[in-house]
């Protein structure tokens, strides 16, 4: 059993490797992955090469539609030459070579669980293993992303939120980060505030039906920023 502590202090638990990565991604947002990187036409286009409305599309896409009909899925896994299974996102999509992320400067990250992101490196890992995100830049190729699973950070970051960050991001006073703090052995997501040449990470903890919040300053280096939040996204 892995303790990790989230951004707002709170313990969660999790046994290492056991998350499942494949829950946080949903069919709208693989199916803007693949139109994206099989460079598909219009949705117009799409909607007519696979037979289904072009509203229904954009329902996918949007969230507003998350379980289409058989028909929908079974012509568009057939389109795109995908099991079902990957369409939903129950299975990784074959990963994206480097040649098209190049052309279409875009990158993905995967979805890791918080007990790995204390010492992540792409580097080692079978990224074909974890779902991705698709970002629409270049960013540096240890970024990685993780679901929040509690809702100690609303209403800024909704429970199930997907939170992208990059390790190269230099942070800046007030910026969320990812932080360890080795007196805790814990990993802490919270916003960072910086006065003069020290850092200090916001923590809260409930005392009876009040909360507590104070100010833990980094003890460098034994305490150490591992990732700066550049994006979260909702997960429904």
């Amino acid at each position: 059993m892995v303790l990790v502590k989230s951004r707002m202090n709170k313990v969660i638990q999790t046994k290492a490797g056991t998350m499942n990565e494949k829950s946080v991604v949903t069919i709208g947002e693989n199916l803007q992955r693949l139109i994206k990187i099989y460079g598909s036409p219009s949705i117009n286009d799409l909607a007519k090469s696979v037979g289904v409305p072009q509203p229904t599309l954009h329902h996918i896409i949007e969230g507003k539609t998350k379980k289409p009909r058989q028909e929908t899925l079974e012509a568009l896994a057939k389109y795109f030459s995908i099991s079902i299974s990957q369409l939903l996102g129950e299975a990784p999509l074959t990963s994206i070579p480097d040649t098209i992320k190049d052309r279409l400067k875009i990158s993905t990250v995967p979805i890791i669980n918080w007990d790995l992101a204390k010492n992540w490196k792409r580097e080692g890992h079978d990224i074909s293993q974890y779902n991705e995100i698709l970002l629409d830049k270049q960013i540096d190729k240890d970024a990685f992303a993780l679901q929040l699973q509690d809702e100690s950070m609303e209403p800024l970051f909704q429970e199930k939120s997907i939170l992208i960050f990059d390790p190269s991001k230099n942070a800046s006073d007030r910026d969320f980060v990812l932080v360890y703090l080795s007196k805790q052995d814990s990993i802490i997501f919270n916003r960072l505030f910086i006065e003069g040449k020290s850092l200090y990470i916001k923590q809260t903890s409930k005392e009876g039906s009040s909360e507590k919040i104070e100010l833990t300053k980094l003890m460098q280096p034994h305490d150490r920023i591992i990732a700066t939040l550049i994006e979260a996204r909702l997960q429904f």
